[in-house]
């Protein structure tokens, strides 16, 4: 029997990309010699994975340091002039202050079952970002929270957990293939991939929309 849907914050119930994004990479480029954006966030997010899977278990540090580690990376390999700290809260704005996607809203509104954020995010930023959208989900389960960054398996692990669920009384909701659907799966929970409308995996439904999950309760 179902209990909960545990389900993924950013690209999935708010947007990935946003003006802030954009004014950040703008920024990254105004103030170096790399006049490609595309080669700026490429960096970005290869560089920001690679350390979510460093900084687990007793290595873990929090997002926002990762972050910054990340764009100190960036400062010597492209010569990006500026203070990383200024950088790294200007990506704050966007973790806060990214709009949600205009079906989050039915979702919650609609949705039977108590709804759990997994997210990589930092508490407070989630936090922050479900109250200017004033969306209220049962709980915020957060990398701060376990330890762990998704796709690390002890993520949903400890999530689990914490909620007193057995991972057959939760289904997942995510944007990513790598990142979300395989750490669900990982524990044995049915993963809804948004955003598709087809995927070769027995254990994975695509769905286009968060309200098309409610026809699988």
């Amino acid at each position: 029997m179902l209990k909960a849907i545990f389900i993924d914050h950013m690209g999935t119930l708010v947007h990935e990309e946003s003006e802030y994004i954009d004014a950040l990479i703008q920024k990254c480029v105004e103030n170096s010699d790399v006049k490609d954006p595309q080669k700026v966030a490429k960096m970005w997010y290869q560089k920001h994975d690679e350390l979510l899977k460093q900084y687990n278990g007793k290595n873990y540090k929090k997002e926002y340091d990762i972050a910054l580690e990340v764009f100190e990376f960036m400062q010597q390999e492209l010569q990006i002039n500026g203070d990383s700290h200024e950088y790294c809260d200007l990506l704050v704005q966007h973790w806060i202050h990214t709009p949600a996607y205009d079906d989050s809203y039915d979702f919650f509104e609609q949705c039977p079952l108590p709804i759990y954020i997994i997210t990589n995010n930092d508490t407070c930023y989630v936090q922050e970002s479900m109250k200017n959208l004033e969306l209220e989900p049962k709980g915020i389960i957060t990398s701060e929270m376990t330890h762990y960054y998704k796709p690390a398996k002890e993520m949903f692990e400890k999530a689990l957990e914490i909620t007193k669920l057995k991972a057959n009384e939760a289904i997942y909701i995510g944007d990513s293939l790598n990142k979300d659907m395989e750490a669900a799966k990982s524990v044995g929970m049915r993963a809804f991939l948004i955003g598709q409308n087809h995927v070769d995996d027995s254990y994975i439904t695509a769905i286009e929309s968060l309200l098309d999950v409610f026809q699988y309760l």
